[in-house]
């Protein structure tokens, strides 16, 4: 039996497709919209084969990758533009104003349902320019379902340099918009207000502040399915309270959330108690609690509470400080996990412990 899926982000748009036909394993891969590439394995038995074929597909949707049926795959295609400026471009004195030209004079604009901002500035300068330039052309934006605004590769600039600013009327010039990513929060508002085709939202700090949280909890977001904050450090942003990210914890609020991650924090451990204590934990496919400070404390909260979890699908806890005892307990649970350490030493010092996005 062939089974189908496909993988999109701002970035990617791919498909991976995999058929077990007695000891031989067929997989096709590529990009959607073409044939991509096929391999052929064979396994001393049929057991072997199913048993491999299982643990690729246990692989790929830990990576995001959802299953469909194959004719849907084959009529999908999103087509992402990245507009930035390069290093190159502003040596040579291009402008928010020229990076805005570029845009609007793309042929490829207004067929676009995905877009992507990249750098705006080497110099710690907000968007603000590029921002009035697109509110002052918004019928040209009208089409656009998924926006990354920041899309900004630390080679170019570190996460506490990028530069933001109030992007609420930004946002009113995208009355189709789904998916919204936004990386950097200095400056950052994106405002108090209704925006009920969201269903995606996800901001990427190294320290958050908490008026953005403020923004989040006084929106009016009824249909949001998915929700990521990445908190960080108090070096870069995040002011500390970590009882302000609690009323996000709310059925009433999110309706339709199955997807909720407060990640990238010191107080971890802290996140997996609103978990618990939540009444929105019921309806949750998954968790997130990674690339924070989560330790043993955490993790003995979740084996404490297992009844409370097992209805999920996922529970992500990659980047972690939970010793190799309390990891070998998780993977026993009725859910699947990702333990994963990614590097994060439990044998430091305490003091020592950091969330993985800070500098």
């Amino acid at each position: 039996m062939k089974r189908v899926f496909v993988f999109q982000d701002f970035k990617s748009q791919k498909f991976w497709s995999i058929g077990v036909e007695g000891v031989n394993i067929t997989v096709n891969y590529g990009k959607l919209g073409t044939d991509g590439q096929t391999q052929v394995k064979t396994f001393d038995s049929e057991e072997k084969a199913q048993k491999q074929a299982e643990k690729l597909i246990s692989e790929k949707t830990k990576k995001g990758y959802v299953e469909t049926q194959e004719d849907t795959a084959k009529s999908m295609k999103v087509e992402v533009k990245k507009y930035g400026l390069t290093y190159d471009d502003y040596d040579n004195g291009k402008t928010q104003k020229d990076l805005l030209d570029k845009i609007l004079k793309d042929k490829k604009l207004p067929e676009l349902k995905s877009l992507v901002i990249g750098t705006w500035d080497f110099e710690s300068g907000d968007c603000s320019e590029l921002v009035q330039g697109i509110i002052a052309n918004k019928e040209k934006f009208a089409q656009i379902e998924e926006l990354f605004w920041g899309d900004i590769d630390m080679e170019d600039q570190e996460i506490s340099w990028i530069e933001q600013c109030d992007l609420s009327e930004l946002l009113d010039c995208f009355p189709r918009l789904k998916t919204l990513k936004i990386k950097g929060t200095n400056s950052l508002s994106i405002g108090k207000k209704a925006r009920l085709t969201l269903t995606s939202l996800e901001i990427i700090s190294g320290g958050m502040p908490t008026s953005v949280i403020e923004d989040i909890i006084g929106s009016d977001l009824p249909n949001l399915e998915k929700l990521i904050l990445y908190l960080g450090d108090e070096n870069y942003g995040w002011e500390g309270d970590i009882n302000v990210v609690k009323p996000l914890f709310s059925k009433e609020k999110f309706p339709k959330l199955t997807y909720l991650g407060i990640v990238n924090a010191h107080e971890e451990d802290e996140v997996v108690t609103f978990f618990m204590e939540s009444d929105i934990l019921p309806q949750l496919e998954t968790m997130d609690i990674s690339c924070g400070v989560l330790t043993d404390k955490g993790g003995r909260l979740l084996l404490d509470n297992v009844e409370k979890i097992k209805h999920l699908k996922f529970i992500d806890m990659h980047y972690n400080f939970m010793s190799e005892e309390i990891q070998a307990e998780l993977k026993k649970l009725p859910v699947k996990v990702d333990v994963d350490t990614d590097g994060a030493d439990v044998d430091e010092d305490p003091e020592d412990y950091f969330p993985m996005i800070t500098e």
